[in-house]
């Protein structure tokens, strides 16, 4: 049904389904509240949703409450099994005010399944506000320009916010200037880090393992090196290809599993954006603490020390690896790194320096890595959350 909608419905769709997601779990105790005779989650899914809907527009988009209650009781009509609710739809929103979420005084964090809370404050503690925060607004979108920045800067009136982002808010990708042409790519300021600190150079032999959707893949091939990307998946794989075709760049694209492919040569630099929680992306994933269950997130780490030890044993005699994963608990960035370290004392780490980090120098940590949060950037529209660790080969 969605794809089917164009223009401003398109659009208004999205803004709706975006807020009910980022709101959830307030919006289900607001709406348990003014349910009469039995709990919300005992009602059928489909009321469940379509209230959730009518609750976002009125209390999030600030929908006058006449129209959004009209057209979500119109709506319950169209499914079979929430046709006979319009009275109770009708009733429960006609209760609820513009400003009913704001007065429940409950934390952003709130709006996330208490599982799900406790893990993430198990990771970090009080950081746990941070993150929570930032999944209430929607991501800015950030384009990847390697080229002539200053030109499309200018083109999008848009500010460039790292070395070789833009940032332009909003917009349907496929229509803005350049997409055809290949001048850039989607993708956000500070998943473009992990490449500037490996600082790939002309001609070098460069290992993206876990390549797609390939946004690094892109960055290392635009930077003259001679790059091999690899991705257990065949399907996101045939993405980073496509993707480098419409941009006008090379990689050798190889679907293998990392842990076990072996190279005939080693490569001067070997970069690992490991499979993660991906707890960074929330804003851009609303959806995801609804969908993920516990045991999904705690996989995690084993495979990610595996992978790390694996590349390992492709980098050359004084080589250099990034390992990185957009998600800020410890358990799978620092801890992973110290633990491979104490491993292999033929490696040490590379912190950066100021020069190399920038604007995103406030995201050093004390070990030397670098840990983006989303306080940083606050102004402009904050960042993704990635964690980064730089090491070397350094053969005894």
């Amino acid at each position: 049904l969605f794809d089917s909608l164009e223009g401003s419905n398109r659009g208004l769709a999205r803004a709706i389904a975006s807020s009910a997601l980022r709101h959830l779990g307030r919006l289900d105790r607001l709406i348990d509240r003014h349910v009469q005779g039995r709990p919300f989650y005992d009602l059928g899914k489909t009321v469940q949703h379509i209230l959730r809907v009518g609750a976002a527009q009125i209390t999030i988009l600030k929908t006058p409450t006449h129209a959004a209650v009209s057209e979500t009781v119109d709506t319950a009509r169209r499914f079979e099994d929430a046709s006979r609710a319009g009275g109770l739809i009708n009733a429960v929103l006609r209760k609820i005010g513009p400003d009913d979420i704001d007065d429940m005084g409950l934390p952003p964090a709130a709006n996330w399944p208490r599982w799900f809370q406790t893990y993430i404050h198990d990771g970090l503690g009080e950081g746990l506000a941070d993150v929570a925060e930032a999944t209430l607004d929607v991501a800015p979108l950030d384009l990847t320009v390697p080229k002539e920045i200053g030109v499309w800067s200018e083109t999008f009136g848009a500010e460039a916010i790292g070395p070789q982002s833009v940032r332009v808010y909003s917009g349907g990708v496929e229509q803005l200037p350049g997409y055809a042409e290949g001048a850039w790519w989607v993708q956000d300021v500070a998943a473009t880090l992990p490449v500037h600190l490996l600082k790939p150079e002309q001609g070098e032999r460069v290992l993206d393992l876990c390549a797609a959707p390939g946004g690094k893949t892109l960055q290392l091939s635009a930077s003259g090196a001679d790059v091999t990307a690899i991705d257990r998946s065949a399907k996101r794989l045939r993405r980073v290809e496509e993707n480098l075709k419409r941009t006008n760049l090379t990689a050798d694209c190889i679907s293998a599993d990392a842990t076990k492919w072996k190279a005939e040569t080693p490569f001067d630099a070997v970069l690992i954006d490991a499979p993660c929680s991906a707890l960074g992306t929330l804003r851009r994933h609303p959806e995801s603490p609804w969908i993920k269950r516990e045991e999904d997130l705690a996989r995690f780490p084993d495979i990610q020390f595996r992978l790390l030890c694996a590349a390992a044993k492709l980098v050359k005699d004084k080589g250099r690896m990034i390992y990185c994963v957009c998600t800020p608990l410890p358990r799978e960035g620092v801890d992973i790194v110290d633990r491979f370290l104490g491993r292999h004392p033929d490696w040490r780490r590379v912190p950066p320096t100021d020069d190399e980090l920038g604007v995103f120098e406030p995201a050093r940590t004390d070990e030397g890595d670098v840990l983006t949060m989303p306080p940083l950037l606050a102004e402009t529209g904050g960042c993704d959350i990635f964690y980064i660790a730089r090491l070397e080969h350094a053969p005894r």
